[in-house]
Order: C-alpha cells, then sequence, then structure tokens
C-alpha cells in the first residue's frame, strides 16, 4: 500500500512538471491549427517626432525631381545591423511634428503614415505647379527596437521595414532561452511624450490583439528569467559573498600571522 502511495507521489510530481515545462516552453498554447481567424488589429507605423525619414522625390523628368531630393551619404553600418553603403540623407521630424523639404518648406509629417505622408507631398508638388507626375517614396531610416533579458542574442536592432511584430523581434534575437518567461513579457514604449509598459503573454493567441503586438520606434523588449533562474542566481551569488569573506578572514589571518612571526623574531 505504501508503495502504491509512493508511486501516485511520483506520478504527480512528474505530470506536474511536465505541464509546468509545457507552459514555459511552448508558444500561443490555445491556438487551434486550420482554424482561419480575422486579423482585427490592423496596423500601420505611424510618423513621430526625432524620426529621420528618407524622402525621393521621381518623375520622369529627372532635373524637376533633383531639386527637391537631398544628396546621398555613405555609412558604416556598424551596430545597426545593416552592410555599409550609401543611402538618402534623411529629413528628420522636428519636436513639432514637421519636416523642413527643399522649395516646398515646411510639412506636417507627424502623425500620418508613410503613404499619407508621401501623398501630401506628391499633391503638393503637383497643386504648385513643380511637378505633373511626381512619385514619392519615403522609407524609415532610425526605426530600431532593443531586445534584452532571456533571450540567446540581446541588444539593438534596426528594422528595415515598418511593419514588425513581437515574435519578430524575438526571432531577431535568437529566440528565447530555456530560462526566459514566454507568458509575461515586457513592452515598454514612449509616445506623445508618455511611457506605458505593458506585459504580454506569448503562450495565448490573444497576444494577437495588444496594441503592443505591432512594435513601434524605440520599443524595449525585456524576457524576465524563471524563477528556477532567479533562485540559481541568488545561489550563486551567496555562493561568490561566502567565499569573498572566507578570501577576507584567509588573507587577514595570514597577515596577522606573519606579522607576529615577524614580531617574534625580533
Amino acid at each position: 500500500m505504501k508503495s502504491l502511495k509512493l508511486l501516485a507521489i511520483v506520478a504527480t510530481l512528474v505530470l506536474t512538471s511536465c505541464g509546468t515545462q509545457k507552459k514555459s516552453v511552448l508558444y500561443l498554447q490555445d491556438a487551434v491549427a486550420d482554424l482561419p481567424e480575422n486579423i482585427t488589429n490592423q496596423y500601420e507605423l505611424k510618423i513621430k517626432p526625432s524620426d529621420i525619414l528618407g524622402i525621393t522625390v521621381n518623375s520622369r523628368y529627372v532635373e524637376l525631381a533633383e531639386p527637391f531630393n537631398l544628396a546621398m551619404t555613405s555609412y558604416q553600418g556598424v551596430g545597426t545591423g545593416r552592410a555599409g553603403g550609401s543611402q538618402i540623407q534623411g529629413q528628420v521630424v522636428d519636436d513639432e511634428g514637421y519636416i523642413s523639404m527643399p522649395v516646398l518648406g515646411k510639412i506636417k509629417a507627424a502623425g500620418l503614415t508613410r503613404t499619407e505622408l508621401a501623398a501630401n507631398i506628391e499633391q503638393k508638388l503637383i497643386s504648385e505647379g513643380h511637378i505633373k507626375d511626381a512619385v514619392v517614396n519615403i522609407q524609415f531610416l532610425n526605426f530600431k527596437i532593443n531586445v534584452l533579458g532571456e533571450v540567446s542574442s540581446p541588444g539593438e536592432y534596426t528594422i528595415s521595414s515598418d511593419r514588425v511584430t513581437l515574435f519578430d523581434a524575438l526571432s531577431m534575437a535568437g529566440d528565447i532561452t530555456d530560462f526566459g518567461l514566454k507568458d509575461r513579457i515586457t513592452v515598454i514604449r514612449e509616445e506623445n511624450g508618455q511611457r506605458t509598459i505593458a506585459y504580454l503573454d506569448a503562450t495565448t493567441k490573444n497576444v494577437f490583439d495588444s496594441p503592443y503586438y505591432y512594435l513601434q520606434q524605440n520599443d524595449i523588449i525585456i524576457v524576465d528569467p524563471t524563477e528556477t533562474k532567479l533562485a540559481n542566481q541568488s545561489v550563486n551569488q551567496k555562493s561568490r559573498n561566502t567565499l569573498s569573506t572566507i578570501t577576507s578572514i584567509l588573507s587577514m589571518a595570514i597577515t596577522v600571522t606573519s606579522l607576529v612571526l615577524t614580531l617574534t623574531k625580533l
């Protein structure tokens, strides 16, 4: 009878351990395969103050477009995730949300998408009689995010697209380690003079509905460690402190002994 009770306890512990491991390892545990769902969280990145925009004006007649384009500049690409090369000089969005374009002057940019701003510039070029067939292309030049904590490759990542998700960020950082929490991922965002902190659960499909699922400029993603990792760190820290204390005591004892021996010889 005792053996059966012991076996039951062991089985319970094993099943509990497996359940805990599943919860900490698997993404989207409640998702159903081959069941289409409507994407309700449609997102387009908005331009913000301090963004740097690469704006290119094109026309069949190159000489007409040239006055509206800034010169190309070279860059090294060190620490940016990009190879070195050249790109158009950027237009910096000022604190009031405006850019200053050659000839056209100040244009409102903050709060608009790339497509909306491009359409406004095209309309301005046409309505003011500068270029009848104007085509404007805009790209973000300083869109970056930071991924920290329990990921394989924490660091700053430059984004070439203006549509990046939480899973994109985790993928770029080499995924969450075995000691990272998937059900409590922190996203820190600064917007309109305010800083907000959100916690996302990547183990459930509800993560797709979060306004923080699609990342914005300068977002910070932090993956917290599991309790096991924290416990190990605590034990290691205590061990280091104990070792340091013992070393200090031994060093002091050796010093005192050496001093006593020296005085004895005198």
